[in-house]
């Protein structure tokens, strides 16, 4: 398996540097609904002062505006190309 991996011609995977980006855009939007289930779950819960202090709305909030940002980017690099 590890000569498959070797043998993978990684020019060819990544063509540009937007699908970089729009990859680690794509890592960024899941994150942030992951955040989002999380606070939704967190503020379902009977007693929130049990839960702890986690800040799901702030990550959710940082995760999805720099998800947009990049790929946002990445569709103006990729359509410019």
């Amino acid at each position: 398996m590890i000569e498959r991996w070797r043998a993978i011609d990684w020019q060819q995977v990544w063509q540009g540097p937007w699908q970089a980006v729009a990859a680690v855009g794509a890592v960024l939007l899941a994150v942030a609904i992951v955040a989002l289930v999380a606070e939704r779950r967190r503020s379902k819960h009977a007693d929130l002062d049990r839960v702890g202090c986690m800040p799901w709305t702030m990550i959710y909030a940082l995760c999805f505006f720099m998800a947009c940002v990049l790929l946002g980017g990445a569709l103006r690099t990729a359509l410019a190309s």
